[in-house]
């Protein structure tokens, strides 16, 4: 069943739990970003379980394997359910940060990010192929490394899928509207087709947390996903 995450994009911790109390009960999971990490530390990964929360800590790691290792540590200590990790980081870097969630029992899940969803055609610098062909060649890596996840956009979910059926997609760049984004992502998608292609997660930022109602987007979100499931399972 897929599940929507919330990406609390502030920079202060009372701004992020206002929010967060707005869609308690509703959301099972929020997103700790760069923004809000730096600017409150690993507390308030602490803050957000104590409420009931799974907290997604979204680092995107990319380091040598032994400072990768150590804070992928750090995160687990904090409290993290899940991390991520970039791919292009390489086989090594990715399996440190797996040996430290083995070593706690997989409490915390390493996803590893492919190709961000901010990114068109043609802004790779060096790259001539197809974004869609390079996430599925990290894919492939995320595969043989027994990565937990993949972060990819919609539309390459059901490629990566057919590569690997056991890799639980994560998507970013989920939008109500796919004609009138506003903002800087690129490759984007509604849920209903986020949730038809295979995402297991979903991660929705500004329109929920923007909207003058925050609870009553989440749960339009919720039944559009559960929507295009029931479509599935038909």
């Amino acid at each position: 069943m897929a599940e929507l995450i919330v990406a609390l994009d502030f920079d202060k911790a009372g701004d992020a739990y206002d929010l967060a109390e707005k869609i308690q009960g509703v959301v099972p999971w929020v997103k700790v970003g760069l923004e809000l990490f730096i600017a409150e530390g690993p507390q308030i990964v602490q803050k957000f379980k104590a409420i009931g929360f799974n907290v997604f800590l979204d680092l995107k790691l990319y380091d040598i394997p032994n400072t990768v290792k150590g804070a992928a540590q750090s995160a687990c200590q904090a409290g993290a359910d899940l991390l991520t990790v970039h791919l292009s980081g390489g086989r090594r870097m990715c399996e440190a940060a797996l040996e430290v969630s083995r070593t706690h029992g997989e409490a915390m899940k390493i996803f590893g990010v492919s190709v961000l969803t901010s990114f068109a055609e043609g802004e790779l610098i060096g790259y001539d192929g197809t974004l869609s062909d390079l996430v599925g060649l990290l894919a492939k890596g995320a595969c043989e490394w027994g990565m937990h996840g993949i972060v990819c956009s919609g539309h390459e979910v059901e490629k990566i899928k057919k590569i690997a059926p056991q890799i639980k997609c994560l998507t970013p760049g989920i939008r109500l509207d796919e004609n009138g984004a506003g903002d800087d992502q690129r490759r984007i998608m509604t849920p209903r087709k986020a949730v038809a292609a295979g995402s297991d997660y979903l991660v929705v930022g500004r329109p929920i947390t923007r909207a003058k109602d925050p609870r009553s987007v989440a749960v339009v979100i919720n039944t559009e996903m559960n929507e295009a499931l029931e479509e599935l399972n038909k």
